[in-house]
Parts: C-alpha cells; sequence; structure tokens
C-alpha cells in the first residue's frame, strides 16, 4: 500500500539553505531587507535629502514642461505676431535714420548758401569790372567811389535826404562813406570825388551829397561765386562775372550760369566787426 506524503504544516517556519562557504545551516526569510544590501561593498545609497532634491526638481521640470504644453496656441500666436511687429519696426527705423543721415550728408555736400552769399555781397563791385588791386588804399578811387555808392542805392534808400529840382536822389556823404567801410574794411576811409566824365551822379561838396541818377541795374553784370579756399589766414573766392543774358538770370530752372570770366576775390575778417570784407582783386592763377 503506497504512503501518502505529509505536507508541511501551515505554521511551519520556511527556511532555505545557504551553500555558501559550505554552511548547511539555515536561514529565516527577513522582512528588513535595506537596499544598500544590493551595492557592491563600500558603496552606499545619496542621502535622503538629496535624494528629495532630485525628486523636487524632477517634478518642476515635469510641471513647467506639462504647463507649456497646456499654454493656449492663441497666445504663442499672439506673441509670434508681437515679435514680428517689434523687429519690423525696429527694421523701419533704421532705414529711416539712414535716409536721414544720407539726406543731411548730400545737403551739407550740395549746400552752396555762403557762396551765394558772396554774390549779394560782391554785387555792387563786380557791376563796376575793377582793375586788379592788392589792397583797398591801392584801389581806383574812381572805382571804390562808384561801388561805395550803389551800395548806398541798392540797400539804404531810407538814408537818402530826398530829391533835388532836377529829381537825381540826394545821397549824403555819410552815407555812402559807410558803404566804403562795409566793403572795404572798417578803417577805410572814401575820399569824395567830383567825376571828371558824364556819368549818373554828381558830387556837391558845398554839401556834402552826392546827386543821384538812380536806374536800374539789370543791364549790369552780377557776380557767381564758384568755389573758395583759405590761403594766409584769408579767403579766395572764384567769383564769376555773368553777363545779362545768360539764361541763368533769365530762367529759373538754369542750375548754374556761364560765366564770361572769372577773377580772384581775396576776404579778410574785419577785426572790428568779425564781417568779410574785399581786400583784393587778382587775375586767376
Amino acid at each position: 500500500m503506497a504512503k501518502k506524503k505529509r505536507r508541511p504544516a501551515k505554521d511551519a517556519p520556511s527556511f532555505s539553505a545557504d551553500y555558501r562557504s559550505g554552511s548547511s545551516e539555515p536561514v529565516q526569510d527577513r522582512d528588513d531587507v535595506e537596499l544598500d544590501d544590493f551595492l557592491p561593498e563600500g558603496e552606499t545609497l545619496p542621502d535622503d535629502d538629496l535624494l528629495s532634491k532630485w525628486r523636487d526638481e524632477s517634478a518642476a521640470a515635469a510641471q513647467k514642461t506639462q504647463d507649456r504644453a497646456s499654454r493656449p496656441r492663441g497666445k504663442r500666436r499672439y506673441g509670434v505676431l508681437l515679435g514680428s511687429v517689434v523687429l519690423l519696426l525696429a527694421l523701419v527705423g533704421v532705414v529711416s535714420l539712414a535716409g536721414m543721415i544720407g539726406t543731411r550728408i548730400y545737403s551739407s555736400v550740395t549746400d552752396d548758401s555762403a557762396l551765394r552769399a558772396y554774390d549779394e555781397q560782391l554785387a555792387c563791385v563786380v557791376m563796376q569790372d575793377p582793375e586788379p588791386f592788392d589792397s583797398p588804399e591801392n584801389a581806383d578811387p574812381l572805382f571804390v567811389q562808384n561801388a561805395a555808392l550803389w551800395k548806398s542805392i541798392l540797400e539804404k534808400r531810407s538814408e537818402w535826404t530826398g530829391y533835388d529840382d532836377a529829381g537825381l536822389a540826394v545821397i549824403p556823404l555819410g552815407v555812402v562813406a559807410s558803404s566804403a567801410r562795409e566793403i572795404f574794411g572798417s578803417d577805410f576811409t572814401l575820399s569824395p570825388l567830383a567825376p571828371t566824365e558824364e556819368t549818373f551822379y554828381t558830387y556837391d561838396s558845398t554839401d556834402n551829397t552826392y546827386h543821384v541818377s538812380v536806374f536800374s541795374n539789370d543791364s549790369a553784370m552780377t557776380p557767381y561765386v564758384e568755389k573758395s579756399r583759405t590761403e594766409n589766414g584769408m579767403t579766395v573766392l572764384t567769383v564769376g562775372y555773368v553777363l545779362p543774358t545768360d539764361p541763368y538770370r533769365t530762367d529759373a530752372s538754369e542750375s548754374a550760369p556761364t560765366p564770361s570770366k572769372t577773377m580772384e576775390y581775396v576776404m579778410r575778417t574785419d577785426e572790428k566787426t568779425g564781417e568779410p570784407v574785399l581786400y583784393a582783386v587778382r587775375e586767376p592763377a
């Protein structure tokens, strides 16, 4: 008759055999096994604080990723659009600034207002077509007087004292002498002369007045200063003489005249007034 196998009792302790080092002692199951037991000898697990910090950082990174993923797409598009607008405005600003700089450079290069100011100042001189001279004292006295008279006619009408019985304008010597100083310098002294030939005025030495037949200067030559340079502390102007028939004087669309001749006018600075005055007239070098 076959024998029945005995089953171990439910309450009997379980055991396992440890065959390491030839031991045959039973080892009971342990519920308090540590993770350190599975590490190589001499190594330990990180401290709990480091593990907690690592878990916190991992959780924060995961939360940021989730926040980005859950952000409404409309806001993203709005941000991209706003950035594009800012870049576009910046580009427009750069282009506008470059345009302004270019305009200023062009204006400074093409600005001839200083030369045109000399045109106005020298008008009463050029219309006399003077002979060259190296200082005001050496200039033809009749030329000096005529230039000063024309400056008085063109610019100082309010200082005339009226008209004589012949209808000639009466201009005091003091007015003409003042005009001569404005042309040649504050130290210049005009010597009044009675013209030896018939001309547009007479000089009355009894009351020191000029009696002038006033007429238009449209038929006279006018100056056009082409360029300037500095020489020995003075300004040398290249002055073109423009005839009345030049298209520049009759057609506003003409940008520059064609002078009939050119002369060099030497200008110095008046020490008393600080204004440029005429010092010499000479042939071009």
